[in-house]
């Protein structure tokens, strides 16, 4: 049961997180604000990088390289 209400609520989510990731990658000149709340997400892409750069043996970018219109308050 508990599983089940974990599936909903993130399926509930993830139109919206597609909607955003879409928004994010037609409009890279836009500059864009983190809160705090988005650390977790941040630290997660960061990681994701480090082991997809290990995988293909290029050096990992920096989030600041990556994503220079992102700013975390």
């Amino acid at each position: 049961q508990i599983r089940e209400g974990q599936g909903k609520i993130f399926t509930e989510d993830l139109e919206m997180l597609e909607q955003q990731q879409q928004n994010i990658l037609n409009n890279p000149h836009r500059k864009l604000l983190m809160l705090n709340i988005d650390a977790g997400g941040v630290q997660s892409r960061k990681v994701i990088d480090r082991l997809l750069a290990e995988e293909n043996k290029t050096p990992p970018e920096t989030s600041t390289q990556k994503f220079p219109n992102i700013r975390i308050i």
